[in-house]
């Protein structure tokens, strides 16, 4: 009886263990355009492994879930900086307000990624031609975000895609976010759930060859699709005594262009001042290490200043790290 008991208990186990890790999807990686969009411009989210989807509370809810900026307190601006040291430039504006007279939001923003300037080389010339190519994508934003009741809020982002290459190419298309939140405050406890880069698939025009030599007329380029994700996030405040608070967060992300993959992160704040954080991804392929997060809160007159620094190590990429600053004016920031 005990044999059969241990048996249907690890036949159970290996049942839960795929389905919470599962490995199918992986062979979708690298079929969508836009990959920018997937990163995390809420850098305190970043250092606590990108569970951003219950964060909230001033202008760098834009960087992920739109409902968290129902909850704004007022004016701020949140600008971001990511990169691994490879020549990629790319960052992240955003500013936001509440509607005065409403429990409602607007935010406007731009995410954007640039190369370095790279040498345009063809068969002809594999040193180069001398020509300096420069590639860039670009997403500006609009937000509108709601609280609907005292427990829960929605947000809705429009996104108007650009991507150029002056090798002679370019494309245009469209994405939408939209998110959810759901407080209890007495329980400490917050729910998420956000759609992220939902759109129709899009393609690039032009013509142009770098060598017209034995060429065969274009006459159409492959479309792609958006890296849409589907993430539900739940947040929980483990500790509240005094200046010290702990919060821990977890999140389930399942990506149209890969495997679902799993986050766990934590956030240690020292009277709302000095902020600690960690995280870590589960099954997400490249990236086996914690991250590690620091933010420093500091009242510059009338102004609150936020810097946020995160760290996310990969096993292919070198080291990831990203600078956030946040202003909010005469106001303070809500977590």
């Amino acid at each position: 009886m005990k044999t059969t008991l241990t048996l249907l208990a690890v036949a159970l186990g290996l049942q839960v263990h795929g389905q919470w890790l599962p490995s199918y999807g992986g062979e979708r990686a690298g079929q969508a355009s836009y990959s920018f969009l997937k990163s995390d411009y809420h850098i305190a989210s970043a250092g606590m492994g990108s569970v951003g989807s219950i964060l909230g509370g001033d202008a760098r809810s834009l960087g992920y879930n739109p409902a968290g900026l129902a909850r704004t307190s007022g004016l701020s601006a949140a600008f971001a900086s990511v990169g691994n040291g490879s020549g990629l430039e790319q960052g992240s504006a955003f500013v936001a307000f509440k509607i005065r007279g409403r429990s409602a939001a607007w935010g406007f923003g731009i995410e954007r990624l640039q190369t370095g300037a790279y040498e345009e080389r063809t068969e002809f010339r594999p040193q180069g031609t001398g020509r300096l190519l420069y590639d860039a994508q670009t997403a500006v934003l609009v937000t509108y975000s709601q609280q609907l009741t005292e427990q829960f809020q929605m947000g809705v982002t429009l996104k108007a895609l650009n991507e150029s290459y002056s090798s002679g190419y370019a494309g245009w298309g469209a994405a939408a976010d939209v998110g959810f939140q759901y407080h209890l405050r007495e329980e400490g406890l917050r729910f998420a759930v956000v759609l992220r880069n939902f759109g129709a698939p899009v393609s690039l025009n032009g013509t142009a060859w770098a060598v017209s030599y034995n060429r065969d007329s274009l006459s159409s380029l492959e479309s792609a699709n958006l890296p849409t994700e589907f993430a539900i996030g739940i947040h929980y405040r483990a500790l509240e005594r005094g200046k010290h608070h702990l919060d821990v967060a977890a999140q389930l992300v399942h990506p149209s262009d890969n495997a679902e993959n799993y986050r766990a992160g934590l956030e240690y704040r020292f009277a709302d001042q000095l902020f600690v954080r960690s995280g870590i991804m589960l099954n997400q392929a490249g990236q086996p290490y914690p991250t590690l997060g620091l933010g420093v809160a500091q009242q510059l007159g009338q102004t609150k200043a936020l810097l946020d620094l995160a760290v996310q190590p990969t096993s292919g990429m070198g080291t990831w790290s990203s600078i956030g600053l946040t202003l909010i004016p005469h106001s303070k920031s809500t977590k």
